[in-house]
């Protein structure tokens, strides 16, 4: 199973988001989880845009080209968005994202989300939130998504829903399942 463990971090502590960090994760059944790959993307001004992209090969394709840059561009200033957030560098609050079902031909056609919050006592993540988008006819596009809040703004709307198909297709391009 492959996943994406991501945290947006508040690390001028000025209670904004500025700094993404994506871990890109495999687990064998049965094994140990192990870190692949890392990326980060910073927001100096604060304004919910990336200003520093470090990506990397992030859809492993054999380039760390302009195309990495711009994946990782898209989908952390979508996570920006989220206001789903830490203080400091901490990892207390968490996005998993993974692909849920495959279809016959092996596309992926489900996309889920999860919010963690890590409780202090027992040291465990809690699910909080989810939200998921689909596939429905297998072709290669997210055109079903769930009613869910996932910018925590009381509302489940449009703008989520937009937030939720950047995030999910942004995150298949990654190639990461």
């Amino acid at each position: 199973m492959r996943y994406l463990k991501v945290a947006a971090q508040d690390r001028g502590r000025n209670g904004k988001a500025d700094t993404v960090v994506l871990n890109f994760f495999r687990q064998l059944p049965g094994g140990p989880e192990e870190l692949s790959h890392e990326a980060i993307a910073v927001d100096i001004s604060a304004d919910r845009v990336v200003d520093v992209l470090c990506s990397g090969d992030i859809n492993r394709d054999g380039e760390n080209d302009v195309l990495d840059k711009r994946l990782l561009d898209v989908f952390a200033d979508a996570f920006l968005q989220l206001n789903w957030f830490n203080t400091g560098n901490r990892w207390q609050r968490t996005m998993v994202i993974r692909v849920e079902h495959f279809a016959k031909s092996g596309a992926p056609n489900a996309v889920r989300m999860e919010f963690h919050e890590h409780a202090r006592v027992p040291c465990q993540d809690s699910l909080v939130y989810q939200a998921a988008a689909y596939d429905a006819d297998g072709n290669g596009v997210l055109e079903s998504f769930t009613n869910s809040d996932v910018d925590f703004d009381g509302v489940a709307g449009k703008a989520d829903k937009a937030l939720i198909r950047r995030l999910c297709t942004t995150f298949l391009d990654f190639n990461w399942y």
